[in-house]
């Protein structure tokens, strides 16, 4: 489905390069637009400036929305939880666990990025350009993709329960809701008065972006439309849950659910996030 959008979307391209009209205002540095763009990115705001008759430099910030682009589910086994409950049925357990906690959660974006990027229009004539540049996130902890998900009220309720009655000295808590990925366990924590899990899928803090449009970065009008397709390229990223690293991405996967599972697999085994964009830009002057 993305190739296909992506081979459409540069017929159109190339077809509309072969129709356009000149540029009449890539005058170097007299010019100034300022722009506001949705993608697959999420949105952004920019400024741009020609400094050539066929570049211009564009510099500006990206954020993600805060919706969960879509919701699964994390399944963590808790048949020998059950089982302790009912070998010891004399202590009368208000709450009871069943053989599989379910934690129902969400996936979102959460890049954050400044950018720096340059357009090139290669012919005189048209709107056709080819751009490239970099983005860059301040803060290295900032996740790629990150997802959040809660236990019910009740079963945290069990478990604290169950740690409460069978281990009255208080110490830390024996038994625990973990997810357990290639050997190793993830616990949830308390928030809330719910058990929460987060797995946050962190890449290189620079990322490289490549990419060919169709539209004025400087528009001869007061505003002006462009449709861009490209994609961003990472150097390295790492996958966490509870803030610990993860070794094996694959294995992570399996746990998460099928609609995240082929999202991470993707992910690691390409470096790379398509994009689509929209972009109406302003010309300030």
């Amino acid at each position: 489905m993305i190739k296909k959008t992506i081979v459409t979307l540069f017929i159109f391209l190339f077809a509309a390069f072969c129709c356009a009209s000149a540029q009449d205002n890539m005058v170097p540095f007299r010019h100034m637009s300022l722009g506001a763009e949705i993608g697959l990115h999420g949105l952004g705001v920019e400024v741009a400036v020609p400094v050539h008759n066929r570049i211009v430099f564009k510099a500006g910030y990206n954020w993600a929305s805060k919706r969960d682009l879509l919701n699964t589910d994390i399944i963590i086994d808790t048949k020998e939880l059950k089982d302790i409950q009912e070998k010891n049925a004399y202590l009368r357990f208000e709450n009871k666990f069943e053989d599989e906690v379910i934690i129902t959660s969400g996936l979102r974006l959460g890049m954050n990025n400044i950018k720096a990027m340059i357009n090139w229009y290669p012919f005189a004539l048209g709107r056709f350009y080819l751009s490239g540049g970099v983005y860059y996130t301040f803060n290295k902890k900032d996740p790629f993709i990150m997802l959040t998900g809660y236990t019910t009220r009740e079963d945290w309720a069990a478990l604290k329960e169950l740690n409460d009655k069978m281990h009255k000295t208080h110490e830390e808590d024996k038994y625990k809701l973990a997810l357990e990925i290639d050997g190793e366990q993830y616990a949830a924590v308390n928030k809330e008065n719910r058990g929460y899990i987060e797995a946050d899928f962190i890449t290189s803090q620079l990322k490289y972006y490549v990419g060919m449009g169709l539209g004025r970065c400087i528009p001869n009008k007061r505003v002006g439309l462009q449709v861009e397709v490209g994609a961003m390229i990472y150097n390295s990223a790492t996958l966490y849950c509870q803030d610990k690293e993860i070794g094996s991405i694959r294995e992570a996967s399996v746990a998460f659910g099928d609609d995240v599972k082929e999202i991470l697999e993707y992910v690691d085994k390409y470096p790379v996030y398509p994009q689509v964009t929209m972009r109406f830009s302003f010309r300030a002057f």
